[in-house]
């Protein structure tokens, strides 16, 4: 018994002793405020850049062919030239088709002359009512074949359909051409259209009118502001792409037709929390933050849904202004005291877009 006795004693003594003062210590610690840094939550959009080739078209393009069968005999462009609306382009032989409107202009007076004075004398009985009919469908037969003349003869002059800048003439003076040769090129430049596809995860984003810009290779440092013009009907089942046409004003004939562009798309989209990377740590549950509210660390739940530079968009129950913790998250656990010791200066990049 005496044994027994000596041995609780000493039991007694040890954990009354240094070992009880180093286990209330660590409690005690485990309760201080613990020192943190924190940054204010801030708001941002979940905005998306989307990034296409395309190639560029004029908003009007032919390419030009003869109306009829002939020799060239007048060349009224040269290549690069700008023409308008129902300039002559080309003439060909119309000796022929000038002497079949003469002669149809003739044949016309004198079908003109015979109705005349057969209405005159047909009050007298002189003439008969049909053959007044007769003199009358005369007439409109020869207007008809006026009309064919004059026709053919307008189809030996080739016209721009349309203003635009004309190219290289494939003709020269003397040259014989059918319907089927190409004499040149016509474009309207003033507008350039450009098509690209915009991947199916952000097609609901191409608007009609919405902004687009387009840089090219040929003109370094450049940038060209246009705006969606047309977007497709249907998703590319092959591609999982949007078909997107943009609209760029050309008014300095800079862009031509055939260039290769680089296109980009900015998206706007919700606005979310936006929190430091360094902020957001994870475990089995997920990725979580802590927020400082009275006093204390209260850890949140939150979804990742974009990266960017040093700053995290999240979906979470998170105010603006919102403090949460980037320094000291080690020492955290929901409910314990804290000691904000400072905010910290995190570079607002990546986040510029905040607010």
């Amino acid at each position: 018994m005496g044994l027994a006795v000596v041995a609780v004693v000493a039991a007694y003594i040890a954990f009354s002793g240094d070992g009880g003062d180093a286990a209330v210590s660590a409690r005690a610690r485990m309760d201080a405020p613990a020192p943190v840094v924190v940054e204010p939550v801030r708001y941002a959009s979940n905005a998306a850049l989307v990034e296409a080739v395309g190639t560029g078209v004029a908003i009007r393009a032919v390419t030009l062919h003869p109306e009829a069968t002939g020799r060239v005999v007048e060349m009224h462009f040269k290549a690069g030239q700008r023409v308008e609306a129902g300039d002559a382009l080309i003439r060909l032989d119309d000796e022929d088709e000038q002497l079949a409107v003469d002669l149809a202009r003739v044949r016309l007076d004198e079908a003109r002359q015979n109705l005349t004075r057969y209405e005159k004398v047909a009050p007298t009985g002189a003439v008969s009512t049909s053959e007044v009919d007769r003199a009358r469908s005369a007439l409109a037969a020869v207007q008809v074949e006026r009309a064919q003349a004059e026709l053919a003869l307008r189809k030996q002059t080739l016209v721009a359909p349309f203003s635009g800048v004309v190219g290289i003439p494939e003709v020269e003076v003397g040259d014989w051409v059918t319907e089927a040769i190409t004499i040149t090129t016509l474009d309207d430049r003033s507008t350039l259209l450009i098509d690209f596809e915009v991947p199916e995860s952000l097609a609901v984003g191409a608007t009609i009118g919405g902004e687009v810009w387009a840089t090219t290779w040929a003109l370094p440092g450049q940038r060209f502001l246009g705006n969606i013009d047309a977007v497709g009907s249907r998703i590319d089942p092959q591609t999982r792409t949007l078909r997107v046409r943009g609209r760029f004003p050309n008014g300095d004939d800079l862009l031509r037709t055939g260039m290769s562009f680089t296109i980009r798309m900015p998206l706007q989209g919700e606005r979310f929390p936006s929190v430091p990377s360094i902020a957001v740590q994870w475990d089995r549950e997920g990725a979580y933050v802590w927020r400082v509210e009275d006093g204390a660390a209260h850890r949140v739940e939150v979804d990742v849904l974009k990266r960017e530079e040093q700053w995290i968009l999240v979906d979470a129950p998170l105010e603006k202004g919102d403090r949460i913790v980037v320094e000291g998250v080690q020492r955290l656990r929901p409910g314990r005291p804290v000691e904000v010791t400072g905010e910290a200066a995190i570079s607002a990049v990546g986040a510029h877009r905040g607010e």
